[in-house]
């Protein structure tokens, strides 16, 4: 298999995929098949329909109606991984996925390419799963020290009773609070609820998506952002951005449906000393959880008292040409083509070092 960074041409952007978040997916991929290009490479699309099949493209769908049927498999031979389809075949030699959400960004699609022994882009599978799931997430947090909000997990989220939930937020924090599925992401499922009467309806909808929930106190906050790369424990960050959401949170419907929902700030108006904190509770929490790649990192700043939280990091953030994070590394100096480059040299790197720490476990 290819380690050497100097031998990569082919590319296979996998996008797509099962989640709630796929026609963001597409869009992603749209922006990043001109980067792949302009970085040096050459993209080979693979679309993952909605039912979970593979479909190689001669180019990237930006709307998932505009991807083709043209069924295909990635196979380990004996000279690398090949993709194929009934009329065509191409050796690929790196892997970047940008499936958002389930299946895609929780470390399922990352450990499909270790078995394959094939170099990919982001995080690895622990940090991939970890990060999707807020539960194991958050308890990272709190086991090295970083300031997050108050909260609690809901198991069984199915069978989990309105009056208990009732009880526990009242005994913990009080209201409001908010509710949201652990492994899920772009705010599908999330509820802000004021007081207990919307407390049933945000249970029940939230356990659609996933069997643990998180109980999140609410508090009044600025929502500030800042992106990440490189491989462990080596880091370069972007300047702080800020969401100015026009809703009564940064819901799906702010992000992706109403076009004046939210307004995006690249370069938020905070004190040198918290963008300086922002920093170093990045490049921690990135190291925490032994993130390589790249991510998007958010923070809550209480608007009162000046509390700085961290809210979540993002393995797998939207590569939009108006996503936050390929935006504050531009406005960091670093182009859309020149961070992509980037992040695949990164890529071949980690494979590189883990696969010459199993040769000598061998």
């Amino acid at each position: 298999m290819k380690a050497n960074a100097d031998l990569i041409t082919t590319v296979a952007l996998i996008y797509g995929g099962q989640s709630g978040e796929h026609e963001v997916s597409c869009i992603s991929a749209a922006y990043l098949e001109q980067t792949i290009k302009q970085g040096g490479f050459t993209p080979v699309p693979i679309y993952i329909s909605r039912d979970g099949l593979w479909h190689w493209q001669t180019q990237v769908g930006r709307q998932p109606q505009e991807n083709i049927e043209n069924p295909a498999t990635l196979t380990r031979t004996a000279k690398g991984v090949i993709l194929r389809s009934n009329a065509n075949a191409i050796a690929i030699d790196f892997a970047f996925p940008i499936v958002h959400g389930t299946a895609g960004e929780d470390g399922a699609l990352q450990g499909f390419f270790e078995v394959l022994g094939l170099p990919y882009a982001g995080a690895g599978v622990a940090a991939s799963a970890v990060c999707m799931d807020k539960a194991h997430m958050r308890a990272l947090f709190a086991a090295n020290e970083i300031p997050q909000v108050k909260y609690f997990v809901i198991a069984n989220a199915e069978k989990a009773s309105a009056d208990v939930v009732h009880t526990r937020i009242a005994d913990s924090f009080g209201y409001p609070v908010f509710i949201k599925p652990c492994n899920m992401g772009s705010s599908v499922g999330v509820h802000r609820v004021q007081d207990k009467s919307a407390l049933t309806a945000a249970l029940l909808d939230a356990a659609r998506f996933d069997d643990h929930l998180l109980c999140e106190q609410g508090l009044p906050v600025r929502e500030l952002e800042i992106a990440i790369a490189g491989n462990y424990p080596d880091y370069i960050t972007s300047g702080v951005g800020e969401i100015l959401v026009k809703h009564d949170f940064y819901s799906y419907e702010a992000k992706y449906l109403d076009p004046k929902g939210a307004e995006l700030q690249l370069k938020a108006r905070i004190d040198e000393a918290t963008e300086r904190k922002i920093r170093a509770l990045a490049v921690q929490a990135f190291q925490a959880v032994r993130g390589d790649g790249f991510a998007r990192i958010d923070f809550f700043l209480e608007k009162t008292r000046g509390e700085l939280y961290l809210n979540e990091i993002n393995t797998l953030p939207g590569f939009t040409p108006i996503s936050m994070f390929p935006q504050l590394f531009h406005a960091a100096g670093e182009t859309g083509a020149a961070i992509t480059r980037k992040i695949i040299l990164w890529g071949a790197e980690r494979f590189a070092r883990v696969q010459a720490l199993r040769a000598a476990a061998r």
